[in-house]
C-alpha cells in the first residue's frame, strides 16, 4: 500500500480517536474516579478491542456485523447494557465512598477492572467494526497481503490507545486532579448518571431504529 495511503489512514483514525462518544466518556469518569493508572490501563484495553475489531474488518469478517441486522443489534443491546452497569456502579461507588469513607480501597478495587472495562466499551460497541470496514473499504485490493491487513489494524490499535492516553495525562495534570479531588465523590455521580443515560438513550434509539 503506498506511503500515501497509510498517511491517509492514520490521519482518519487519529480524527475517529479523538472524537467524543462513550469511550471517551468511559475513560474520562475511570480516570476521574480511579486515578490516572486505571485511565491508562482503560486505555489500553480499549486500544486491543480496536485492534481487534480492526482486524476484523481488514480481514472482511466485519461484514458479518452488516449482513446479520440482528447480531448487530444484540451487540448494540449488550453495549448499552454495559454502560447503564457502568454507571451504576460508579454512582453506588460515590455514596459508599462518602457513607463509608472508602475512598482508598474501592478505587484499587475497581482499577484492576479498568483494563477490562476499557475493552469491553471498545468490543460492545459494533459501530467502531463498520467504521472500520467503512474506513478500510477504501483501502483495500484483492492482491494485499494478510501482513498489510495486520498493519493496518496495529496501526488503528496503536493511535486509539495513544490518543486515550494522552487524553488520560492532559485531565491527570496537577490543575486537573487539584479539581477531581476536591469534587470526586460530585463528579463521579455525575459521570455515573450520564452514563445511565446514555445507555437509555441507546435503548431507545435501538428500539426507534428496529420499529
Amino acid at each position: 500500500m503506498p506511503f500515501n495511503d497509510w498517511l491517509s489512514l492514520a490521519v482518519i483514525c487519529v480524527l475517529g480517536a479523538f472524537s467524543p462518544g462513550p469511550s471517551l466518556m468511559v475513560i474520562l469518569t475511570l480516570t476521574a474516579s480511579d486515578g490516572r493508572g486505571a485511565g491508562y490501563k482503560a486505555s489500553l484495553g480499549h486500544g486491543l478491542g480496536v485492534f481487534l475489531y480492526a482486524l476484523f474488518s481488514a480481514s472482511s469478517l466485519g461484514l458479518i456485523l452488516t449482513v446479520y441486522r440482528q447480531l448487530f443489534v444484540s451487540v448494540q443491546v449488550c453495549g448499552a447494557i454495559f454502560l447503564c452497569y457502568l454507571g451504576i456502579r460508579i454512582i453506588r461507588s460515590s455514596f459508599l465512598t462518602k457513607l463509608n469513607n472508602t475512598s482508598d480501597a474501592v478505587p484499587n478495587k475497581k482499577s484492576a477492572n479498568s483494563f477490562v472495562d476499557g475493552f469491553l466499551i471498545a468490543i460492545l460497541n459494533p459501530k467502531i467494526a463498520v467504521f472500520f470496514l467503512s474506513l478500510f473499504s477504501q483501502f483495500l485490493n484483492s492482491e494485499q497481503i494478510v501482513g498489510t491487513h495486520l498493519g493496518m489494524a496495529v496501526l488503528a490499535g496503536l493511535i486509539d490507545t495513544l490518543a486515550y492516553l494522552i487524553m488520560v495525562s492532559l485531565i491527570s495534570t496537577s490543575i486537573m486532579q487539584t479539581f477531581f479531588s476536591s469534587y470526586k465523590k460530585s463528579l463521579e455521580f455525575f459521570f455515573g448518571v450520564i452514563l445511565v443515560f446514555l445507555s437509555i438513550s441507546l435503548c431507545l434509539t435501538l428500539i426507534m431504529d428496529y420499529l
